[in-house]
């Protein structure tokens, strides 16, 4: 048989726990006593746990382990000792012989801590530790174990003194960038009395991506202190990245295709990333630019680099020849061509210099220059001799044209496609008869010289007569003489004899005229002759349309336009005017038109004008003898519109101002009506006022007397009937609601000498403001104070303003 033993500070405080089997008998309460323990503070036990035989029983092996364990709740708390501290060896003498109730040489420790709460008081709570283990006897078929828990009841008192105040500061910078990681800027403290101070946890919350961060810091106070919190917020910014382009430093060649040598990056926090660069002028030879573009994100501000590089021109390779022969016409040059990259015929690059087509040639400097390759010159030689020439010279028969005629043309021809005209020297070329023609070419730089004659006859020249009407002509009332006569022969005008005015008829009024001419010839002419007509076309006429711009809108059709016809030789005459939609307001559209005479053509006018909205009247009507008070809104007027057309109707609604209240001659009530007009009638505006009159108040009535200078004599304390009646017109007022009256008594002095008591009465005497239908009157009982030889005013107010006022005094 065996048992736990537990002690504290070397007192066993579970002597004799006996334990039968898996049964544990306790003799004796053990106690953990932690004394006085001040309110939110800790205090500590340490325990030392034994193992004590007590009888016969099973016999284990020596060197045996027994693992201690311990549970306990809040606020106790307790921690065995780790490692071979927390087991206890059964020594090596462990058997029958072993004295009872002898603890293990051997101990397990652990400590008991409390953490007091902040309510004063005594407590109490348990421990339970509990010991575990199996070991063989000296046999091993007859194998053993043991099972063990003891009980420790522990007690303590708790000391509260009252806490203090404490201020919980967080400091956070308005913004911090973001970093990819948590961000954590900020720091806290709590301080109180008698220099109180320490350093507090902040806890954060949305602080790992770019928006509004939080942070907050709490105390939970303790025995002597309050708790308190702070929170704060923070920005957290987008970081900035970089774009890195990198491009070689030397230079590259023209190959024809796009160059593309360049790499590109971004670094940020938490972000490592290669870009694809754009590119561009990456493919002819210059400079180059490479452009890679970061875009952002939620959390990283974009960014971008650009970077040149170099693209060098290409070699060609050229051959160039010149030119050498007679001179033929044609243009010659240097002939040549150039071969680029992967025998691309790069020719058209190729500028071969000068052309020649005239003795002796030159030299043709050339040059090839293209985009992408580097440019070469060099010149070669263009040489060109004389060639022979010849003379064509044709004459023809002609007619007489008062000039020297020079009918005939040569022509010089030779190699090299020589065709040009020759001049030409003539004889009695002017009359008619026989005429000749001589033509010589004297050569020119690249043909030989040469020359030729001939004759030709020259004819009497026949004439045209044309007579020749000029038009249009129109009607003037008079005989119209348009025409001219022209002679004139193939070389041009002849000049005609004395008169050349053609004949007339009809050539007054509109319609088909003639005129005509005979030319008699002289001895170089033939003779010749001619006639016309032309038509007198009749003479326009217009019409002048006056309108008004505007009229304003009657109701009926308007008709404000006027319409006069004139033209040559025409007296002016009215003509009628057709209107379109000439009765609404908006635009009208008019018209006049004349179908014309013999002699004048029609015309139509078109104009217009507008029709603009019409004024109205607004009328509002109010009554004009005044109205009650009633307490209620007064709406007593109507309103009216009028205007052209036929518009005659009411306008709703009325609007009122002062219309709940008495009014005064200086401050009528007001009524306004507003009409916002129609498609033919502008808006407008009325209004009126009208007289809202107080109520008549009559009394005070028997025993009460009135009168600014009365005294009513009343005994101290005894009640006095207020008797009054109330008419809004001739209407007596009857209802307490409508009513609405107040009493008021004001201490006055009875003598002027006398000081004024502050003291103001409300209605006293437990009565209520009441109406006799029979006597037709209100009555109001007042309780006058119980002190003689003062004085009050009592002063009555109904809801209208209008107030009885008497006086009295006590005796």
């Amino acid at each position: 048989m065996s048992a736990l033993l537990i002690s504290t500070a070397g007192a066993a405080h579970a002597d004799n726990l006996e334990v039968d089997g898996d049964a544990l008998v306790t003799n004796t309460q053990a106690e953990i006593n932690f004394g006085n323990v001040a309110c939110g503070t800790t205090a500590t036990k340490q325990v030392t746990i034994y193992v004590q035989r007590l009888g016969n029983g099973q016999v284990f092996k020596s060197g045996a382990l027994v693992d201690i364990t311990a549970t306990t709740s809040a606020p106790l708390a307790v921690s065995v000792a780790t490692g071979t501290a927390g087991d206890i060896e059964l020594p090596s003498n462990w058997t029958t012989d072993y004295p009872n109730n002898t603890p293990s040489t051997t101990s397990a420790a652990a400590t008991v801590t409390l953490t007091a709460g902040t309510t004063a008081g005594t407590f109490s709570g348990s421990v339970v530790f509990s010991g575990t283990g199996a070991a063989l006897q000296e046999k091993p078929q007859d194998p053993a174990s043991i099972t063990r828990s003891a009980t420790v009841t522990a007690r303590w008192t708790v000391e509260c003194a009252a806490k203090t105040d404490t201020t919980t500061s967080l400091n956070c910078p308005s913004s911090a960038v973001y970093t990819a990681g948590a961000i954590t800027p900020c720091t806290a403290k709590v301080t109180g009395e008698n220099g109180f101070e320490q350093t507090l946890n902040v806890t954060y919350g949305s602080n790992t991506a770019v928006g509004t961060a939080t942070a907050a810091a709490s105390y939970a106070g303790d025995a002597t202190h309050k708790a308190s919190n702070a929170s704060a917020s923070f920005q957290i910014t987008r970081a900035s990245t970089t774009t890195t382009v990198t491009c070689p430093p030397s230079a590259v060649t023209y190959t024809g295709s796009p160059q593309t040598p360049c790499t590109a990056s971004v670094s940020g926090p938490g972000l490592v990333q290669n870009l694809t660069p754009a590119y561009s002028d990456n493919t002819n030879a210059g400079t180059a630019s490479a452009t890679a573009s970061f875009a952002g994100d939620g959390n990283l501000l974009g960014s971008s680099d650009t970077k040149n590089f170099v693209i060098l021109a290409a070699d060609a390779s050229c051959e160039v020849e010149g030119y050498v022969g007679i001179y033929d016409g044609a243009v010659h040059g240097a002939t040549g061509s150039c071969t680029g990259l992967g025998g691309a015929d790069v020719s058209h690059g190729l500028e071969l210099g000068e052309w020649y087509t005239d003795v002796p040639g030159g030299p043709a400097h050339w040059s090839f220059e293209l985009p992408n390759y580097v440019t070469q010159t060099g010149s070669v030689g263009i040489a060109i001799g004389k060639a022979m020439s010849s003379i064509e010279l044709q004459c023809s028969d002609t007619v007489y044209n008062r000039a020297a005629q020079e009918t005939c043309s040569a022509t010089v021809t030779g190699a090299g496609g020589l065709s040009e005209p020759v001049t030409i020297t003539y004889g009695d070329n002017t009359d008619a008869g026989t005429a000749t023609a001589k033509a010589e070419y004297a050569g020119d730089n690249n043909h030989e010289g040469s020359v030729a004659s001939a004759t030709f006859t020259i004819a009497q020249a026949p004439t045209t007569t044309t007579v020749t009407c000029t038009g249009p002509n129109t009607y003037t009332g008079v005989e119209l003489t348009p025409c001219t006569v022209k002679v004139t022969a193939d070389y041009g005008i002849v000049e005609p004899p004395t008169p050349s005015t053609p004949s007339y008829l009809n050539n007054r009024d509109a319609g088909t005229a003639s005129a005509s001419y005979q030319y008699p010839g002289d001895d170089n002419h033939l003779p010749s002759n001619d006639s016309t007509t032309f038509t007198i076309d009749k003479a326009t006429s217009s019409i002048t349309l006056s309108c008004p711009a505007s009229v304003v809108f009657t109701g009926s059709p308007l008709t404000p336009c006027t319409a006069i016809v004139s033209g040559v030789a025409l007296a002016d005459t009215g003509v009628r005017v057709i209107y379109s939609a000439n009765t609404n307001a908006g635009s009208v559209t008019t018209s006049a038109s004349w179908p014309g005479d013999d002699n004048h053509t029609g015309n139509t006018a078109n104009g217009g004008f507008e029709i603009l909205k019409a004024p109205v009247t607004v009328t509002v009507t109010c009554p004009t003898a005044a109205i009650p008070f009633t307490g209620s809104p007064i709406q007593p007027c109507t309103a009216w519109v009028k205007g052209p057309g036929g518009l005659d109707e009411a306008v709703t609604p009325v609007t009122y101002s002062g219309n709940m209240a008495v009014s005064t001659p200086m401050e009528p009530a007001t009524a306004k009506a507003t009409y916002v007009g129609d498609a033919n009638h502008l808006g407008g505006e009325g209004t009126a006022t009208f007289q809202i009159e107080a109520w008549k108040l009559n009394g005070f009535y028997k025993p009460v007397d009135m009168g600014d200078t009365v005294l009513n004599i009343v005994k101290g304390g005894s009640t006095v009937p207020l008797k009054f009646t109330v008419l809004a017109g001739t209407t007596e007022v009857t209802d307490v609601t409508t009513l609405r009256a107040t009493v008021a008594i004001t201490p006055i002095p009875c003598d002027p000498k006398d000081a004024v008591s502050d003291d103001l009465f409300a209605t006293t005497g437990g009565t209520t403001l009441r109406y006799d239908a029979t006597a037709h009157q209100w009555i109001q009982n007042w309780a006058t104070p119980k002190i003689a030889g003062k004085c009050y005013q009592v002063t009555l107010t109904t809801a209208d303003g209008s107030t009885l006022k008497a006086q009295f005094k006590t005796k």
